[in-house]
């Protein structure tokens, strides 16, 4: 139902790439793809051939199975294969390809230790994390170089600290957003290298502030005395006030861009020539549309996650990829459509999980000749039947979309999501959640957890809880306990993967809309925040300005 106005830079992405435009907006193609993302998700899959649990973020009720990251890497697959057929639907095909080929259950760049890791990049006695490198922390995701820290969403060089969102360089801090270079903080939001800040907006080099409020260090330690954090109930006394400060106080800029030239979006450093884009890392140019870069991205069209590639439109976590389009995890590879899982490939359609190969259609090897001519036959016959030109239909997504991407990153409703047209599945299809056979009657409900952590004893450890709006069973791990007595955090009632959505959903998401500075009046572009709705914001001129002022 969405209408947009198709731009110069949008044609020119489908005439460079030789590719139709496609049935959706540039936000909706965003969507769709986010349907394939992981989302902060941990499930019970099968074993591909054993049939024995594993952990993996891919959903057994998706109908994919995985094997151990190990055993994928050094497995090939080029002996499944379907028979070249240019009359059958091709993503009917795809499908049955699809779940003949196992997935790798994690996926970690390295392996973890003592952890319970997916997309690993090295975590050390770390529980629940994704994409992480961290130590003793718990529940967080992209959470880099950190230590002793709990329910992050995008952190680095974080020690101490506990339900945070896109910060870095902190120490000793909770609930903090979009903050930097602070410590011993609470309730925080656009803050930087701070100091003994309890509720705080906007703030630079400040020091005992209380709700923006600045007062003397005697006074600003005789009312934190008084508070104690360690309680649910105070903390939730808390975290309204601080939203209705976010909201009604804060100034927000039109956008977190750092040092980037030509480019509109959010959460940018370094980028050049990129609209419409959303978080990236140095390296990201001329890209349209794309969201969550690392590293020298170029040239990337409705790219969801990407490291060190050029030459893309419409995929999703490509590694140091060349000319791929309509592609999800691949990487090392190019020249690529239609692919999934493929690595070190070259000139394939249509494959899953081929390593080394070339000119192959649906996982069959054929001669260069033979190649291209089927190429060319197949992409008619998408053609005709409006197929080329299309991502993958979200029914080959992995995820559990009432808690996937889209959830998390996009500002959707499931309601919303459902228009995509999912495979749907039961949260806990195939005891996903691992919980079969507990009687949910029998067990403590999460209105008996306890107020106070001072009160959280070790009874309470590995008790199966039932959170009751999620619809989901939890229990608290011994390390997490001591976790939060070390930080005094309050016991939490709701399953961690709710928990850890709306800390995602605290920052922006990647779905851009417009509003009108406070001073001027001047429309800008700013991106949809899901927790935050009625906000009020600056364009960048002005909120510089007031920055200043305000400091």
């Amino acid at each position: 139902g969405e209408t947009w106005e198709m731009t110069e830079r949008e044609i020119d992405v489908y005439k460079r790439f030789n590719v139709p435009p496609g049935t959706l907006s540039p936000m909706d193609k965003r969507r769709r793809l986010a349907t394939f993302s992981t989302g902060f998700q941990f499930w019970w899959n099968k074993h591909f051939e054993s049939g024995e649990p594993v952990l993996s973020f891919h959903h057994p009720g998706s109908g994919v199975r995985v094997l151990t990251d190990a055993e994928w890497f050094d497995s090939d697959y080029s002996d499944t294969h379907l028979e070249f057929d240019s009359s059958r639907p091709f993503f009917e095909m795809m499908r049955e390809l699809q779940v003949q080929v196992p997935y790798p259950a994690t996926s970690s760049i390295d392996a973890s230790e003592n952890s319970i890791a997916l997309l690993s990049f090295g975590d050390v006695n770390s529980y629940f994390m994704l994409g992480c490198r961290s130590k003793n922390s718990f529940f967080s995701s992209l959470l880099l170089d950190s230590e002793n820290s709990s329910l992050v969403t995008l952190g680095t060089n974080l020690q101490d600290c506990h339900y945070i969102g896109l910060c870095h360089n902190m120490h000793n801090c909770r609930y903090a957003f979009h903050s930097q270079g602070s410590m011993n903080s609470a309730f925080i939001n656009d803050c930087r290298d701070c100091r003994n800040v309890f509720g705080g907006t906007g703030l630079r080099n400040r020091e005992y502030v209380f709700f923006n409020e600045q007062l003397s260090k005697e006074e600003y330690e005789k009312r934190i005395a008084e508070i104690d954090l360690g309680k649910r109930s105070v903390v939730n006394e808390y975290m309204k006030k601080f939203d209705e400060m976010v909201e009604s106080d804060m100034m927000w800029p039109e956008n977190f861009n750092v040092n980037s030239s030509g480019s509109t979006g959010d959460y940018m450093t370094g980028a050049v020539d990129c609209l419409e884009h959303f978080y990236s890392l140095p390296g990201a140019r001329d890209n349209f549309a794309s969201a969550w870069t690392f590293g020298g991205c170029e040239n990337t069209h409705f790219l969801w996650g990407g490291i060190d590639g050029s030459d893309q439109v419409e995929v999703v976590t490509a590694a140091r990829a060349q000319d791929l389009k309509y592609s999800l995890r691949c990487q090392d590879s190019r020249s690529l459509e239609y692919c999934l899982l493929c690595l070190n490939c070259e000139n394939c359609f249509g494959c899953v999980g081929l390593n080394r190969k070339k000119f192959c259609i649906f996982n069959k090897q054929y001669s260069e000749e033979e190649y291209w001519q089927k190429v060319d036959e197949l992409k008619c016959a998408m053609l005709d039947r409006g197929e080329y030109g299309e991502f993958f239909p979200s029914t080959l997504a992995t995820s559990y979309q009432p808690e996937g991407g889209c959830i998390e990153y996009c500002n959707m409703t499931y309601e919303e999501v459902k228009a995509f047209g999912l495979n749907e599945f039961d949260l806990n299809a195939d005891n996903a959640a691992g919980m079969d056979g507990l009687d949910v009657s029998t067990m403590a409900r999460a209105e008996d957890v306890p107020d106070s952590i001072d009160d959280l004893t070790d009874e309470w450890i590995g008790k199966p809880i039932y959170d009751p709006e999620s619809k989901r069973k939890f229990g608290f791990l011994k390390p997490e306990v001591e976790h939060y007595r070390k930080l005094r955090i309050a016991p939490p009632v709701k399953h961690f993967v709710p928990r850890s959505n709306v800390v995602t959903q605290s920052i922006n998401s990647c779905i851009l809309g417009e509003a009108n500075c406070e001073k001027t009046g001047k429309a800008i572009t700013i991106s949809l925040n899901r927790r935050w709705k009625n906000r009020k914001f600056l364009c960048m001129e002005e909120y510089l300005k007031y920055i200043e002022e305000r400091n």
